[in-house]
């Protein structure tokens, strides 16, 4: 039975691509941010303009106002990130770990695959205890640490699904079925490769 490999890939990508931007590139991350909210807040003003046009003006005006808040929180978060910059990575750390250490000790996996999820999980741990306790004052050390952390990440997905792959190819499958009469039964893709 083949295992599908595609949402450990596209986890993969995006912890790589989050990763890079965060530790690298946090200005970018920043106008993302400032993007988002800028659309909420023109999108919530259009809603309020285009409600007092009709009549309906009034039952508009309070969705547009709270709009325009959203959008004004979506533009301060970077703020709000950055300055609990290391709670904030312990959290997301501690759940992660979290989660690798319950998949290492509920799924089905290989000794080798268990003891390799189990150990990622231990470190992510103790990197979140560190990150909660913050020994660090300044937020650019823990964004590019929390940058390398979603790296790393990233490449233990890409090489779950490099095992999934090999273990994929090396299975062979057999799709037929042989009945109680001693009959060999082929499925129709081996009737079609047969004519």
């Amino acid at each position: 039975m083949k295992i599908d490999n595609s949402k450990y890939i596209f986890k993969g990508i995006t912890l790589l691509i989050c990763g890079v931007l965060f530790a690298f590139f946090p200005g970018v991350l920043s106008w993302i941010f400032y993007i988002i909210g800028g659309a909420i807040i023109i999108g919530s003003a259009v809603t309020v303009l285009g409600g007092l046009g009709s009549g309906d003006g009034g039952g508009l005006l309070p969705a547009g106002i709270g709009g325009v808040l959203i959008g004004l929180l979506v533009i301060y978060l970077p703020k709000i990130i950055s300055s609990q910059m290391s709670i904030i990575t312990g959290i997301i750390l501690a759940v992660i770990a979290v989660t690798q250490i319950v998949k290492a000790l509920s799924k089905e996996l290989t000794k080798k695959m268990k003891i390799l999820q189990l150990i990622f999980g231990i470190v992510l741990l103790v990197c979140s205890i560190f990150f909660i306790f913050n020994p660090f004052k300044g937020g650019s050390i823990i964004r590019i640490i929390l940058g390398l952390v979603m790296i790393g990440f990233a490449a233990f997905n890409f090489y779950v699904a490099y095992v999934i792959n090999e273990r994929n190819g090396g299975v062979i499958s057999n799709n037929n079925v042989v009945d109680v009469n001693g009959y060999e039964v082929h499925d129709d893709n081996d009737q079609k490769k047969l004519q």
